[in-house]
């Protein structure tokens, strides 16, 4: 009798020894096909293809048949193909000053790059979380493997369609599993329906595989059910037949030498109501998020942040950010956010009012508020050299 139960106990445990292999099998297998619908999705027969310096594959496709607009709020979207806006003036950092990009070839007319969308790079951003926000409240705000230095305008009486500045750009040293990001925020709505647009430059390689400083973008329309990462899913209508999404971004700034930055503006286009993103300058648009992807952004925003994101490896290690030097009074020395703005509806430029800063508990990073310069206009510095972060 003991015989025949011991049997029976070993027949169940190689079945279900079996059934979860299969289980796990056939997840695998669920998950492999959801990767591939996701590629298959966002993937446009090419005009033509070319691969850059920095070994990325770009397909001109055309403007009107570009994934963003297979999303489903876009259904009856026209493609707006130049903005209306106002534009605050920046000036050079120093005379010698060279332009943040290298040179690359533009699409056909008619046509505008996308960057090729594949299982990798899509599993490499599944691995990313959320972008916090600045004014979301609540216990998982910020996660706490995100690290956040920001100055934010309080004022919510200003309704803002647009904000603006610069930031030097830096070459750094990040693990593979960090992120390093310094950016602006636009963003509006309660905690758990948050509009937000966030665009900037990062050095992330589970973002674009490579420590290169590169121009990044992040967007939600509610509350993060909705939006991703760069063009990883339909939403962001591109418009420049050069510069996209996750561009690299060089010659890098040299500590107490030659400065070189990321100029960016956010602005609403008053005419149409979509939210554009516009780089360098002379300003080049490098295309837009409709309004119907937003819950919150419809008319103006109540927030508008500057400032950046330490992303800390699976050990609890933040990255540098900035520089990967706190400040010091030199703007040669940490990373400089010059001439910080807002946009009113008819065009004027505005300084942040009556401020609210925030720097994260784990010491590793700093900020340090000038307000207005007459040189620089409203500046802050910012960044460190990150190091263990989890407090």
């Amino acid at each position: 009798m003991l015989l025949k139960m011991k049997l029976v106990l070993l027949l169940l445990f190689m079945l279900s020894s079996v059934s979860l292999r299969e289980m796990a099998h056939g997840g695998e297998e669920d998950d492999d096909l959801e990767l591939e619908r996701q590629v298959n999705l966002m993937h446009r027969p090419p005009v033509k293809t070319f691969v850059t310096e920095e070994g990325d594959t770009i397909d001109c496709v055309k403007i009107n048949k570009q994934p963003a607009l297979d999303h489903p709020l876009l259904k009856n979207h026209r493609v707006q193909a130049k903005p209306n806006l106002y534009y605050a003036r920046f000036g050079r950092t120093s005379p010698s000053a060279k332009p943040q990009y290298r040179s690359r070839k533009p699409c056909p007319v008619g046509t505008v790059p996308i960057p090729r969308v594949t299982k990798e790079v899509l599993v490499r951003a599944r691995s990313l979380p959320k972008m916090p926000s600045v004014v979301a409240t609540g216990p998982d705000f910020p996660p706490s493997n995100q690290h956040v230095v920001s100055i934010r305008d309080n004022m919510v009486k200003n309704i803002k369609y647009g904000g603006g500045g610069g930031t030097t750009l830096y070459n750094l040293t990040v693990a593979r599993d960090q992120c390093s990001f310094h950016n602006i925020w636009i963003e509006t709505g309660p905690s758990n329906h948050i509009s937000m647009i966030i665009a900037g430059w990062s050095v992330c390689p589970r973002l674009s595989g490579d420590a290169l400083p590169r121009l990044f973008t992040y967007w939600t329309g509610d509350g993060f059910r909705n939006g991703c990462y760069n063009v990883l899913c339909p939403g962001f209508v591109q418009v420049h037949r050069t510069i996209t999404s996750n561009f690299p971004l060089q010659p890098a700034s040299v500590y107490g030498g030659q400065q070189s930055e990321l100029i960016m503006y956010i602005q609403q286009d008053m005419y149409t109501g979509n939210w554009w993103l516009n780089v360098f300058y002379p300003p080049i648009a490098v295309g837009y998020w409709p309004k119907e992807l937003f819950l919150n952004l419809r008319n103006g925003s109540l927030h508008v942040a500057w400032g950046g994101i330490g992303l800390a490896g699976s050990n609890g290690v933040c990255p540098p950010m900035g520089s990967g030097h706190k400040p010091d009074g030199d703007y040669t020395h940490a990373a400089c956010f010059r001439g910080l703005h807002w946009t009113s509806s008819g065009g004027k430029f505005y300084t942040p009012m009556k401020e609210a800063e925030w720097v994260d508990r784990s010491n590793v990073y700093d900020l340090k508020n000038d307000h207005y310069q007459e040189k620089t206009g409203y500046t802050i510095t910012y960044g460190g050299p990150g190091g263990h972060c989890s407090g």
